[in-house]
This record gives structure tokens, sequence and C-alpha cells, in this order.
């Protein structure tokens, strides 16, 4: 993915500058959303998010919501022994190396996960997979529902579940589980085992950001920005496998042999990452890349001094031998 020509030049004013700067932490770890409280304009209960839900995922012919994620995983468990299956549940999650079995025996319901499939044949075999076993396939949308795509992995992939789990992370520790999907379905919860007032509020008004705006599109914006930049600054710093991004640029992926270094410079440069980069549809995406290239800049170049098995050093290249020995002799033998 090449940068403009704009976009070159401010690439090579950052890089020549390798300034630091005052800005804001970004957070691109924080598997939450920043979600406006106390504005909803209807009453958020469980039949709001179910209208919200079933405008979003049209497939779906009814949605159940719980308190809690595994109260819905439960759910679907029950209607898979209602069919005759099994009631354990097997998680199957591709790209991340966990195997497709149950640690309670023969499985009756898998889960799948997508967030860090490698790519759309990936998700379509573990699909195919469970279907061939006979089992009650959910796919967990928690993450992609609403930053891969307007439908959800099932929509990017071309998944058909017989269900859909929605239990995103809510600000403030709220918990929710979101069950939705089609032919039978479960009973509706007590009282007891509804979600409370302000995390209803919350998944409602994500519900309605996603239903109003195109925040996978935002959240490609952002992703190639951050694509764009780090593939320039790595460049510039001459690193090879030690950091690359790669996946779907709405919900991508952190890899390299020095990954976990990078992140720990780049946090130190107030760019929070996770292996997988979690955008936040709220955000400014031109604020977001002012104070986002600059930082991966820095800490590209950090890393290319760095050696392996040291902790980050701070201000690197501000530091001389009288305030950082080590750093001090680093650039000494690059220039050398």
């Amino acid at each position: 993915m090449e940068p403009t020509q704009q976009q070159l030049e401010q690439l090579a004013g950052i890089w020549e500058s390798q300034a630091q700067d005052d800005g804001p932490v970004v957070d691109y770890s924080d598997p939450s959303f920043s979600v406006p409280l106390g504005v909803a304009v209807h009453p958020v209960e469980p039949q709001t998010l179910a209208e919200h839900f079933l405008a979003h995922w049209g497939w779906a012919k009814w949605v159940r919501v719980y308190a809690k994620p595994p109260q819905a995983i439960l759910a679907a468990s029950r209607l898979a022994v209602a069919q005759g299956k099994p009631k354990p549940v097997s998680w199957m999650a591709p790209g991340t190396g966990q195997p497709l079995c149950s640690p309670g025996g023969d499985p009756g319901v898998a889960v799948l996960r997508c967030d860090w499939t490698p790519d759309a044949d990936e998700a379509r075999f573990n699909a195919e997979e469970a279907r061939r076993q006979g089992l009650y396939l959910v796919v967990d949308e928690s993450t992609t529902g609403i930053r891969l795509s307007r439908g959800g992995a099932c929509a990017a992939y071309g998944l058909e579940p017989d269900a859909v789990l929605w239990a995103p992370t809510l600000p403030g520790g709220r918990t929710l589980g979101l069950l939705a999907g089609k032919g039978e379905a479960p009973p509706e919860p007590g009282e007891k085992a509804l979600p409370g007032a302000e995390a209803q509020e919350a998944a409602a008004v994500l519900m309605d950001l996603s239903r109003r705006h195109d925040i996978p599109a935002a959240m490609e914006t952002l992703g190639r920005s951050l694509m764009v930049g780090l593939n320039y600054f790595s460049r510039q710093a001459g690193l090879g496998d030690e950091i690359s991004l790669e996946g779907p640029l709405s919900l991508p992926r952190l890899t390299g042999r020095r990954l976990w270094a990078f992140m720990a410079l780049a946090a130190e440069e107030r760019l929070r990452l996770a292996p997988l980069v979690l955008f936040d549809p709220v955000l400014d995406q031109e604020d977001a890349q002012d104070l986002v290239w600059p930082r991966l800049a820095r800490a590209c170049a950090r890393l290319k001094v760095l050696p392996e098995g040291e902790m980050a050093p701070l201000g690197w290249r501000d530091a001389g031998p009288s305030t950082c020995r080590a750093v001090g002799d680093i650039l000494k033998n690059i220039e050398g």
C-alpha cells in the first residue's frame, strides 16, 4: 500500500524530525468503545436491543438478551440439546492455533471466532467442519460484529450459522450477552438474567451508531493510515521481519519477530497497541493520523537500535553518553 505524494511529504518530514509530542494517548488496544451514555432517545429495554440487532443482522429471526455472555452460550447449548446434540461447547478460532475440540467431551455446539482468521477461506473451512460434525454453529461477533463489516464476519466471509453471539466489551466493566438466530428460539430469560440498565444503554448506543454510520469504513481508514505509516517508517529504519501489519484493514493484526518490543516502544510514545489492533469508532481520523504517525516513526527508529532481549531505552534520540551510556554506545557503533 503506497502513500500519496502529499502523504510522502508528510511522512518524510516526520521521519526527519523524530519529534515527540504532548498530545493525548492513542489507545488501539482497548476492546471497549467510547460510548456516550445518557443520550438514548428511546427507553433502553431488551426489546429495544432486539429491534436494533434485527435491523443490523437481517437474517436473524429472534434475539435474546442476557446479563452475561455465558448465559447466552448456555442458551445455545440448550437449543442443541433440544435437537438431540450433546451439550458441550467447542470453541473454534482459526488463526490462533486452537484445536477444534471441546474439553468436556464430544461437543454439540461450535462457537466460531473470526477476529484472527487469516482469510475468508479459513473461516468458511471451520464453519463447514462444524457442519460436517453436525454441530449447532454459533458465530461469535463480539469483536467482528461492528468492526469488520456492517454484517460482521457472517457478511464478510459468507457464513450462515444457526445463531450469532454478540457480547462486546462495554465501558465500566458492564456485561451483556446477546444471542440471535433462526429456527427454534430459546425461552425469554427471567428478570434476574437480564443485563443492567447501563449495559443495555451502552449496547443500544453502539447498535445505533452502527446503523447510522459506516463504522467499518471509518475503521478501514484508520487501518490504512496505520499500515501506510508503519510500512514507510519500517522501511526507513531498515526493519525487515521485525514488525508488520496484516489482515483486513478494519481489524488488522500486528505481527513480526519483535512484535512485543515494538509494542513496548510504542507504548512509551503514548501509542498503545495490541497484536489485534482495535480501533475506536469515535476517533477523529485526521487527528488520529497526526498523532499516530510521529509515534510510529519514533518506535520504528528505536526498535532498530534496541538490542534484542533488552528493555526499551527511553528518549533514544535525545540521549547522549552523559544521560544514557548504553544508548550513546549503540548510536556510536551504528555510525561507525
